[in-house]
């Protein structure tokens, strides 16, 4: 990557190259994120350098906890003194220290403890998915780390995101004004109790406390926000406002809106209305209107927002309600009450499963009293109760759990003919049933099963056939007792709209077995057994449905009339909804791993196929399933199985499978993913098949294992020691070299877009070790060669690293402290100074799934401020007389300065001893000492003569990097210093001396 812009006052030279590279290694989430739909429902608000702390603002009350709870917060910023930039990392929005809303303050702790630099940084909002909600950069230090996917044009983000510099104090404060969608200004001094943690950005302004409501309305009708004054004000107040999408499309669901609204003087309330748009979107969508610049005539502010965006959810039109659906047998006994059924419709003909509204029943006789039914049982309330005034009349409350269906026994004891109303008290939408004939004399069908009316396919149900009839005489019901034996009926089945028309179930009275059509046979079909007016029967099915048993009994002549005429008796029973016993959901592939060093299944994000069936209580496929009138649906959802306590992480693609995609009681999905690592277990339901309790629901068992996708790298490239920082920074040539700050990778394990994967990190999951991160050590300098023309050798040494949880998901792989590097000496290698410019290579980042860094190699160039020396140590000779007390010899340390060696007057570092001195002392007497250069020299060492007459040659055992070719040989030498004895005796004091 190359640098295009000069940063100077921020960073000097190289390092400055250096530093903006990095930062956009450090930030590989920001290169590839893209605009989040919360982009402007949530601001980054306040930036203290001096409290250290980020203020975020959630602009609309609708943001609930359980949706920032998932955002991250991050920034990079330049360090001071010279020092590398320092980033936070990605940091959960549910740690924030102080949730006070609308405000959600992050203090340093819950930075992950990077350093705030308002001398230049840029901070990044994330949503849960990795997506920019809102971003802002300091000075231009961090030029191109934005993602172009998601800028500051109004269409990406809709708020200003450039902050200027300014000179002044360090300490200093950012903060938006207006607060929350105004522009960013920046300090000039220190904060100083200033900043506004957790309040309002606007101090001092005027005006009423200002926010929104959020509503919710279908498909086609107006949505009308309430905008709302704590107070009502003596002057017109303008307030400006914007629709914006988040899952809802301006034209396609909803007609954008740009205005102006006036609440008028002494009001405290106005409203801004949306029309809606019939799309006939299967989906719930949403979107927003966003308020700014309160104002009075003016242009200054004029109030101060509590809230200023006020979310619209649009429902699908088939979760309106339309009518209901009111249903029950055609003929029913005096003697026993009649199963209705009551279903809320949208227009579609699908039932509302949310319902929960009010309906009052009324019988069109304005007879008869009301009861929960024997099947669906309600949960909700029915007034009065109990019922037992005769008028037909009673009001029910749906509950959620009804799903919008119930079913409630209407008790009539006289024989007429009558219809059930039904009228949503709220609204007025109404149903009414077809007509119910109550007889003296029926057979009453019910249900002689432990599960009641609770009918599974594949399960064969016990039922009981009553004849009831009601005495003329003392009005008693009773059974028939003539009813005894062998009786023949007919039996044929009525099906409702709903009924896929299916493999139609058996009956089997123990003497005889029929299929029933749905159409009164012609002759007996069913041969029953009465005992006392009692028959029982059983009911076997193999596949779904929804009927009614019709039973008829127009042959036996058991019953006749007062002139012995023999009477038909009928009977119809309840609506019998025949469900599956559960769905069966089977991964394609799945290798099921019990735990983390289970066999991996797919990559996070990467799409596997489900295959759904809907099954009996003996497992088989049911063919009907998925086509009824109103097509049968099955949910998918997941929950985690393993890390224990992990990231449950986000189930994307089909997870509504239509009825119309089952085929033979079975549907295929091809494009499930998940974004997280670990194992899950999916689950189907049906919350009420055809509206009837109790769910349908089933298990996978386990699922993986799921690994990242990759990983994804950043690079702190860490800085070089000098040797010696005492004047202008150094070390020699040929000697070795460290860490000051130690390079790290931090490493994020990845899933889809730019997902970091939190389970990664959680128990045995990681599979990254040290020794996975594969480095090449540097062979030469990039840019310095050697006189003779090769680049300049480098000897190195890279240790073990270390690998270490950052964060959820996120690793910091650290280079060891014992690193070595040495610019190889040699006389080849006399060249002026220079700065040190050397690459360390990461070759491969590869766990032992076989998850990976895609962009390698990677290049490390560690800042290195100081110079590389070639040096040498230089001993004097020295002359005197052999009778003298003491002798001085100097020595110090010299470089090369292109031309010339000169007095390192730099070096104040280097230590000296007398110990590896190779001295003869046939003329003196060498005094051990030892010591540190100051400017450049040491010592001086101090000779003691012997009193003869001589030369000694001292030979100093110095390191590689301060010897140098004294002979000209090519070959690097330890300096010599040679100490001449009498070759004059001192100072005699005589004025004048010749000799005769």
């Amino acid at each position: 990557m190359t640098s295009t812009k000069s940063h100077s006052h921020f960073l000097k030279g190289r390092y400055a190259l250096l530093a903006c590279v990095a930062l956009l290694l450090a930030l590989p989430q920001f290169l590839r994120a893209e605009c989040s739909p919360y982009a402007g429902l949530a601001t980054i608000n306040e930036i203290s350098e001096k409290e250290k702390f980020i203020e975020l603002k959630l602009l609309s009350s609708g943001i609930a906890p359980s949706t920032y709870d998932g955002w991250r917060l991050e920034f990079c910023a330049l360090g001071g003194n010279n020092k590398p930039f320092s980033c936070s990392g990605l940091q959960p929005v549910s740690g924030a220290s102080k949730t006070t809303q609308p405000w959600l303050v992050m203090d340093s702790a819950d930075l992950g403890g990077a350093t705030i630099n308002l001398a230049g940084m840029d901070v990044r909002l994330s949503d849960a998915n990795g997506r920019t909600i809102d971003y802002v950069r300091v000075g231009s230090s961090v030029d191109d780390s934005e993602d172009a996917t998601c800028s500051s044009d109004p269409d990406d983000l809709p708020f200003d995101t450039r902050l200027s510099l300014v000179g002044g104090e360090s300490g200093k404060y950012a903060r938006r004004r207006p607060d929350g969608n105004g522009d960013w200004s920046l300090s000039e001094g220190a904060s100083d109790g200033k900043d506004t943690e957790g309040d309002t950005n606007d101090e001092g302004v005027l005006g009423p406390s200002i926010s929104i409501d959020n509503v919710e309305v279908f498909q086609g009708e107006t949505a009308v926000f309430t905008v709302s004054f704590d107070a009502a004000q003596s002057s017109d107040v303008l307030i400006d406002f914007e629709t914006r999408d988040l899952s809802a499309a301006a034209s396609v669901d909803y007609s954008s809106e740009v205005g102006t609204i006036r609440v008028a003087a002494g009001n405290s309330q106005a409203t801004v209305s949306v029309q809606t748009l019939n799309s006939g979107n299967p989906d719930q969508t949403e979107f927003f209107v966003v308020l700014s610049n309160p104002r009075m005539s003016g242009e200054a502010q004029f109030g101060t927002f509590i809230s200023q965006a006020g979310i619209a959810t649009i429902l699908p039109s088939e979760n309106r309600l339309d009518r209901f659906e009111v249903s029950a047998a055609s003929t029913a006994s005096v003697c026993a009450p009649v199963q209705v059924t009551i279903r809320a419709l949208d227009q579609q003909g699908d039932v509302v499963t949310d319902y929960d509204g009010q309906v009052s029943l009324q019988t069109s006789s304005g007879s008869g009293n009301w009861t929960g039914g024997a099947s669906d049982i309600p949960t909700g309330s029915l007034s009065p109760s109990p019922d037992n005034d005769n008028d037909g009349i009673v009001s029910y409350q749906f509950a959620d759990t009804d799903n919008g269906t119930v079913s409630l026994a209407l008790a009539n004891a006289t024989a007429d003919e009558l219809r059930v109303a039904v009228t949503d008290i709220a609204d007025g939408q109404q149903g009414r049933s077809a007509p119910i004939q109550f007889l003296e004399n029926a057979f009453v069908i019910e249900s002689a099963d432990a599960n009641g009316l609770d009918i599974v396919a594949e399960r064969d149900h016990s039922f009981v056939a009553r004849a009831i009839r009601r005495d003329p005489v003392d009005g008693e019901c009773g059974l028939i007792p003539d009813y005894d034996g062998q009786v023949d009926v007919k039996a044929w089945l009525s099906r409702t709209g709903d009924d896929p028309g299916g493999i139609a179930p058996v009956l089997d009275s123990g003497i005889s077995t029929t299929a029933p059509g749905t159409a009164m046979p012609s002759s007996d079909n069913l041969s029953l057994t009465f005992n006392g007016g009692l028959a029982a029967f059983s009911l076997a099915t193999s596949d779904v449905g929804q009927y009614r048993l019709n039973l008829l009994d127009n042959t036996s002549g058991t019953v006749v009339d007062s002139a012995g005429n023999p009477l038909p008796i009928p009977g119809t029973g309840a609506l019998w909804t025949v469900r599956p016993d559960r769905f069966a959901l089977a991964v394609t592939g799945n290798p099921s791993a019990a735990d983390a060093s289970g066999p991996v299944f797919r990559s996070a994000g990467q799409a596997f196929e489900l295959v759904l069936s809907a099954v009996g209580a003996k497992g088989s496929a049911l063919p009907g399933y998925g086509q009824e009138g109103s097509p049968q649906s099955a949910i998918v959802s997941h929950n985690l199985v393993q890390p224990t306590g992990g990231e449950p992480g986000i189930l994307s693609g089909t997870l509504s499978i239509p009825g119309t995609s089952f085929s033979n009681g079975e549907a295929t999905v091809s494009n499930l993913s998940w974004n997280e690592v670990g194992i899950l277990e999916l689950s189907g339901d049906n919350p009420a098949y055809l509206g009837v309790a109790p769910a349908v629901t089933g298990q996978s068992g386990s699922v993986g294992r799921f690994v990242p996708d990759r990983f994804e790298i950043a690079v702190a490239p860490g800085e070089l020691a000098p040797f010696c920082s005492a004047g202008s920074a150094f070390v020699y040539a040929g000697q070795e070299m460290s860490w000051a700050v130690v390079p790290e990778l931090t490493i994020s394990a990845v899933g889809p877009g730019t997902y970091v994967t939190r389970n990664y990190t959680e128990g045995d999951f990681q599979k990254l070790t040290a020794d996975d991160v594969a480095r090449s050590t540097p062979a030469t300098d990039n840019a310095q060669a050697y006189l003779s023309g090769p680049s300049y050798p480098i000897t190195s040494s890279l240790q073990a690293g270390l690998i270490t949880d950052a964060n959820l998901g996120v690793l910091t792989f650290s280079f060891s402290t014992t690193d070595s590097f040495v610019y190889d000496k040699a006389v080849d290698g006399r060249v002026s100074p220079f700065s040190p410019d050397m690459t360390i290579t990461v070759d491969a980042v590869q766990d032992s799934d076989g998850v990976r860094v895609p962009a390698v190699p990677l290049a490390v160039t560690p800042f290195a401020p100081f110079e590389i020396r070639y040096g040498r140590w230089e001993l004097e000779n020295v002359y005197g007389p052999e009778n003298v007390d003491e002798l001085f010899m100097t020595f110090g340390a010299e470089v090369w300065n292109g031309s010339r060696f000169v007095e390192h007057v730099a070096d104040a570092c280097s230590s000296w001893a007398t110990t590896p001195i190779t001295d003869p002392e046939v003329h003196h007497v060498l005094v051990a000492d030892s010591g540190n250069l100051t400017g450049g020299s040491g010592g001086p060492l101090t000779l003691e003569p012997k009193g003869t007459l001589g030369t000694d040659t001292l030979i100093w055992d110095v390191p590689v990097w301060f010897e140098s070719d004294r002979d000209g040989d090519g070959a690097l030498e330890d300096p010599v210093g040679l100490a001449t004895f009498g070759v004059y005796r001192g100072h005699d004091r005589i004025i004048y001396w010749q000799e005769r």
